[in-house]
């Protein structure tokens, strides 16, 4: 099948540096495809127009599933109208249609879609600049033809003709030229314009609908963002540190999804609820930033900067650098490393002694991660680590003063910087690791290749960071995830019967073998609804905009409410109940759009979250098959503490009652 405008349209506005379509206003972009739409159907016979009215030719759909709903509401309209009138029709369902429109091109291999949710050319479009073959011939890749068109004086192609006519009705060339090009270019664009014998009509119906969004109004003032009320000093602060996702849920019913609290004299802005996520997923990167929150983490590890801060197209660079190292597939490779790792640390554990939980299990992730990304295990160095980034995390996040920790903070630091550069020299050719295949590996080509992308000051931060996200993100849940099981004995009777299953089928688990455990994975789900690591993120507004009515100013720091959504009865009914029947298929709760994110939403999305979910279930089938755990004391209840971030108190304890 041939590519359909509606397609085309959204290759000539992909921005492979920074992995997405460029921003074009979404009511522009969406009359752009309804053109689109609606020129494939002129083409197709099934309608014709002119500048009085569009006419049904023929209702025989055309077995397309970007164009025949369209095809079907203009035959059973029973009056008659112009283009105009189906062009705004067919605009509000623009999302449905660049969705759909994506999905086929990810399908066809045109596109290509990173784990981390960027898209961009498959390897050999972007190298040919043409699509596989579609009926018989290859195709050239369309930003090339258009732009050929417009600055040389080819004779365009009529297809042509008419994705600039949209283009150009539209205002999206002012988007994906630059204010030069454009000026070079008008001319050209007007004559081009002039050309167009396929759909005019429809052309200039889109048109006047884009002109019609920008005509002067009645100018609506904004209005004022609600103020949370707090104590006179603290302000909400109190109230925050105690369970944020709790207080951001409370005010979200309460007040909406645009808020203003005060913590320590600070006025922050937050975004909550699925609007929110919405917002953050589709048009966070055009204006939010994440330098100015996150900086205190790279400078504390005297790096220029870190993933969490970067945003842009070196943003994307940098995640799609080392997808390959955090992906699924990645751990599929070392099941055996992560599983020996696990069996072999919790044989070790005492009996009949308290264990906590989470410093336990920071023991056995810190191992599996060192051991796969680097072949440099991390137990011995775990205090460091540790209070190196719980001091990071008070001191960026919750705004503690440094001073308070810089001593202790100073040789924690040293120490790991340590650990770093033994870890970099085992890599250097001649060394053990030199071979590995890993990710210190990556990072070392990476800044040989470009220094100034990665330079050697930063490379300390990259060869952590797996450590450090590890500890903090995949043992919290872990650890988590054991309270809810050890609360519901039935559920871990189920979990450990899975573990045993696991391991009696071979000495290691295989990717096949660990998606057996359903139990196990559901139980998973329903502790990351319950107690996500990471509640809410930090950003700066980068740009103004206008969201649920009011105005959202540039400069202001920003937290967004991600998770708000678990607890909201109208997605996860009795939210306060632990229940993994959400996640069978016939509920399937969690596949709700914007109502499950434990791992974030938007271009900031937890790199290694398919990682981190194969950790998690491997980890807790190991445990559950080598010991048997009970809660100390047995009717135990969960304290949390959520300064940094949220995590099992202290108080959280089990022990091993039998050795398997």
């Amino acid at each position: 099948m041939a590519l359909r405008f509606a397609e085309e349209l959204l290759l000539l506005i992909l921005n492979e540096d920074r992995g997405d379509l460029a921003f074009v206003p979404e009511p522009h972009l969406n009359l752009a495809l309804a053109g689109a739409v609606l020129m494939d159907l002129v083409l197709e016979n099934r309608i014709d127009t002119d500048l009085e009215k569009l006419v049904l030719v023929d209702s025989t759909p055309v077995e397309d599933d970007l164009l025949d709903p369209t095809l079907a509401d203009i035959a059973q309209n029973a009056e008659t109208h112009n283009a105009e009138y189906y062009v705004r029709r067919i605009a509000q369902n623009g999302e449905q249609i660049r969705n759909l429109a994506l999905a086929r091109l990810l399908k066809t291999g045109i596109l290509a879609s990173a784990e981390e949710g960027a898209i961009a050319l498959a390897r050999g479009v972007a190298r040919s600049r043409r699509y596989p073959i579609v009926e018989g011939k290859a195709v050239q890749e369309v930003q090339l033809r258009i732009m050929r068109v417009l600055f040389s004086d080819d004779i365009p192609d009529p297809r042509d003709i008419v994705l600039i006519c949209l283009a150009d009705a539209c205002g999206i060339f002012e988007k994906i030229l630059s204010k030069e090009e454009l000026q070079e270019a008008s001319e050209r664009i007007n004559t081009v314009s002039r050309l167009d014998l396929i759909g005019r009509a429809i052309a200039e119906a889109v048109r006047e609908s884009a002109q019609a969004l920008t005509a002067p109004s009645a100018v609506v003032a904004p209005k004022q963002i609600p103020m949370v009320k707090g104590l006179p000093i603290f302000g909400s602060a109190r109230e925050a540190a105690k369970d944020i996702r709790a207080f951001l849920t409370k005010q979200y019913l309460e007040l909406g999804p645009v808020f203003e609290i005060r913590i320590l004299n600070q006025k922050i802005l937050v975004l909550a609820g699925p609007e929110a996520n919405q917002f953050v997923n589709r048009k966070g990167r055009f204006f939010f930033r994440s330098y100015e929150p996150y900086r205190g983490l790279s400078d504390g590890l005297d790096a220029s900067r870190m993933i969490l801060n970067m945003d842009g197209p070196e943003h994307v660079r940098y995640r799609q650098a080392f997808a390959p190292a955090f992906s699924r597939a990645r751990l599929q490779n070392h099941l055996d490393i992560a599983s020996d790792i696990a069996r072999g640390q919790v044989r070790a554990w005492p009996l009949d002694q308290p264990i906590r939980p989470l410093h336990a299990l920071q023991h056995i992730i810190a191992d599996q991660m060192g051991t796969i990304l680097s072949g440099t295990p991390a137990s011995t160095y775990l205090e460091d680590l540790v209070f190196l980034l719980e001091t990071l995390l008070k001191t960026t996040l919750s705004q503690l003063p440094m001073f308070l920790f810089r001593r202790r903070f100073r040789k924690a630091r040293q120490r790991l910087k340590e650990l770093a550069q033994e870890t970099l020299k085992a890599h250097e050719p001649g060394g053990p690791r030199c071979d590995a295949g890993d990710l210190v590996n990556d990072i070392i080509d990476l800044h040989r290749s470009d220094p100034q992308f990665l330079p050697e000051t930063d490379l300390m931060a990259v060869v952590l960071a797996p450590y450090l996200v590890g500890i903090e993100t995949v043992a919290t849940t872990c650890a988590f995830t054991l309270y809810a099981s050890l609360k519901h004995p039935d559920l871990l009777a189920r979990m450990t019967a899975e573990a045993d299953a696991l391991f009696a089928a071979g000495e290691h688990p295989t990717a096949e073998s660990l998606r057996q455990l359903d139990v196990t994975h559901r139980v998973v789900l329903e502790s990351l609804r319950m107690y996500p690591a990471a509640p809410t993120v930090f950003r700066t507004v980068s740009n103004s905009f206008d969201f649920a009515g009011y105005h959202i100013p540039a400069g202001r720091l920003l937290f967004v409410g991600t998770t708000v959504t678990h607890r909201l009865p109208e997605y996860f009914p009795d939210p306060d109940r632990f229940d993994i029947d959400r996640y069978l298929p016939e509920r399937a709760e969690h596949r709700q759009p914007n109502a499950y994110v434990p791992f974030g939403v938007g271009t900031h999305r937890c790199l290694g979250a398919s990682f981190a979910e194969m950790q998690t279930l491997l980890t807790l089938a190991a445990i559950l098959r080598e010991a048997e755990l009970v809660l100390d004391p047995p009717g135990y209840e969960l304290k949390m503490t959520n300064v940094p971030t949220p995590r099992p108190a202290k108080s959280f304890k089990f022990k091993v009652a039998r050795r398997r």
